[in-house]
């Protein structure tokens, strides 16, 4: 599973960044296009709002499944879920715990 959950990490960072920087290159940090764009339609508000319970749900996942754990680095995940989304956090942090669970981190 570790391996399944690296390369599922590595997918939720390539996947949605092959969207967002050429946006991003085309754009610039166009901070007030950004957010018209994300509000445009109910479905892109509908995506983006799950978005963000999910990341709220994961970061509430990583302290309490972490400390149970005594997991050490839990900003990690939380920090890449704020930056990447949940495509990037909720794999990381699995890895984090198999590793942890396999005593190699």
């Amino acid at each position: 599973m570790k391996t399944i959950y690296l390369l599922l990490t590595l997918l939720g960072i390539v996947l949605p960044f092959s969207q967002f920087i050429p946006w991003v290159v085309e754009n610039g940090f166009h901070f007030p296009l950004l957010l018209q764009q994300i509000v445009e339609n109910p479905l892109a508000v509908f995506a983006w709002l799950d978005v963000i319970v999910t990341v709220i749900v994961i970061v509430c996942m990583v302290v309490n499944e972490g400390k149970k754990l005594k997991m050490r680095k839990l900003w990690i995940p939380i920090a890449a879920s704020f930056i990447g989304g949940a495509s990037v956090g909720l794999p990381l942090f699995l890895y984090m715990k198999q590793c942890h669970l396999e005593n190699k981190i």
